[in-house]
């Protein structure tokens, strides 16, 4: 009897037949239950019968032992010889019987096969067995710094840096001590290649306001005057509108503050749907985090939102507000310190299923740094799930590494970074479901990682930060199931 199977699992096409002897396929496997060693029941093994490979693509949290473990093994019909066998381990090696033994213990740390023969005694097959453990934990944010790249000022000491993203690549503008401006570009994140140029705009510029919207650029100059610029900061065209604060980009216009009357109100240019009215009280004026936008099936139109700030009082504020095209609204007080000058980052984490065999992903936004209103640092980053309603300290380790030096005033990119990796071991993956799209010619996969990278900020001495930062969960490194 023949099994014939179709599947897209390690294959060079979308779909691939092959034919497994039904008679010697194993249906199940499992590990039981341990009262002094939790979890192994609970970890969910896939059978790839194409490879003869059986795994756990969801690794055992770090620290298991697998050293005497008892599997559990369903086959898919009668079979005369089922052998497990054990080489290269810390505790055990040699032959196990499984039909006679199914309760002795197997030591998973070395090589271990399982070797069948029909009933009949006339064809044989034998599987690959490997319990993974997590030599890190898979969600831990893992940082590092470029140390072969920093941004590249023509100048000691800067006094002010602001990077974003266009479609050329990496832009900074620079102010340097002498009050000359430097325009840094690189065509990717990973590995940057800088060009260093001074620049010399026909006004000039508060920094730190400057946004992109459509591939424009959009500033506020020193008198307030709100002024649009190509890509390259080469071309500058100014509007008639003064402002007081630049608030940020949304959906084909930047959104701000000016004053009118003698009051201020609310701004946007190009003009669109925004509802003209007084700011409250205890709006931010200066030192909220940058603005982000979201959209989903719940939302009629983006919503854009900040934290922290420093209202008119000059008291640091925890308020998360938020803007949907006409009005702004307070969308959440709370579960963030009062604070000025953080960076919000959207991102990934995870979070196991109810059945405990895979590990879901939450598309998340986290909060980092900032200036607290003991005039400290922070050093804690916050998570929200529910896109700024709700915020709270993220899990120990997401938390910032202690050689990241605690910044404010941070710019940030998410770059996709393509990773390469080999499939002829099947026993290195991250379960699915996952967002990351992948290419495969059968033998490598390649797939885009997602990393973060940070530029610029205030250090606790006041400096301005030239260092580039770079960080990922680490579980979206892993060689992606496919």
């Amino acid at each position: 009897m023949v099994l014939s199977l179709a599947t897209s699992c390690n294959s060079k096409s979308d779909s691939e037949t092959f034919s497994f002897p039904a008679n010697l396929a194993v249906s199940s496997f499992s590990l039981a239950a341990d009262y002094h060693n939790p979890g192994l029941d609970s970890a969910y093994f896939s059978i790839d019968l194409q490879h003869g490979v059986i795994f756990n693509a969801d690794s055992l949290r770090k620290g298991t032992n697998v050293s005497k473990v008892v599997p559990k093994i369903t086959f898919n019909s009668t079979v005369s010889e089922a052998i497990i066998v054990m080489s290269g381990g810390t505790t055990r090696q040699g032959e196990v019987d499984y039909q006679k033994n199914p309760t002795d213990s197997i030591d998973f740390t070395g090589d271990v096969t399982l070797r069948i023969k029909a009933a009949d005694g006339s064809i044989s097959t034998s599987y690959r067995i490997k319990v993974n453990v997590h030599k890190e934990n898979p969600d831990t944010l893992i940082w590092n710094e470029l140390a072969s790249s920093r941004i590249p000022s023509r100048m000691s000491d800067p006094k002010a840096i602001r990077t974003l993203e266009t479609e050329e690549g990496i832009v900074s503008l620079i102010e340097e001590k002498d009050g000359s401006l430097t325009k840094a570009c690189s065509a990717t994140p990973e590995n940057p290649v800088w060009t260093v140029t001074e620049v010399n705009l026909p006004f000039a510029p508060r920094v730190r306001t400057l946004n992109v919207v459509d591939n424009d650029l959009w500033i506020l100059a020193g008198d307030g005057r709100l002024w649009k610029g190509s890509s390259d900061l080469s071309a500058w065209e100014a509007t008639d509108e003064y402002w007081d604060v630049m608030l940020g980009a949304y959906t084909g216009s930047v959104v701000g503050i000016r004053t009118e009357n003698g009051k201020r109100v609310f701004a946007q240019h190009p003009a669109l749907d925004l509802i003209p009215s007084q700011i409250p009280q205890d709006f931010p004026l200066s030192g909220m985090s940058n603005l982000v936008t979201l959209q989903n099936k719940w939302t009629v139109s983006p919503v854009a939102f900040f934290a922290g700030g420093v209202a008119a009082d000059g008291k640091s504020s925890d308020t998360t507000w938020a803007f949907d095209g006409s009005e702004w609204i307070r969308l959440c007080e709370g579960g963030v310190p009062a604070l000025q000058g953080a960076s919000i980052i959207p991102y990934y984490n995870y979070r196991r299923s109810a059945d405990g065999k895979t590990m879901n992903e939450y598309n998340v936004w986290m909060l980092l740094g900032g200036r607290l209103e003991s005039g400290e640092l922070n050093r804690t980053v916050y998570v929200s799930y529910d896109n700024g309603v709700n915020w709270a300290k993220g899990v120990s380790t997401l938390q910032l590494p202690a050689q990241i030096p605690a910044f404010m005033d941070c710019d940030h990119i998410v770059a996709d970074i393509e990773h390469t990796g080999n499939l002829s071991d099947a026993w290195t993956r991250i379960s699915k479901p996952m967002r990351l799209s992948y290419r495969t010619d059968g033998e490598y996969v390649i797939w885009d990682c997602p990393y973060i990278y940070l530029y610029g900020g205030i250090l606790p001495d006041g400096t301005v930060n030239t260092n580039i930062w770079r960080g990922v969960l680490n579980r979206l490194t892993f060689v992606p199931i496919i």
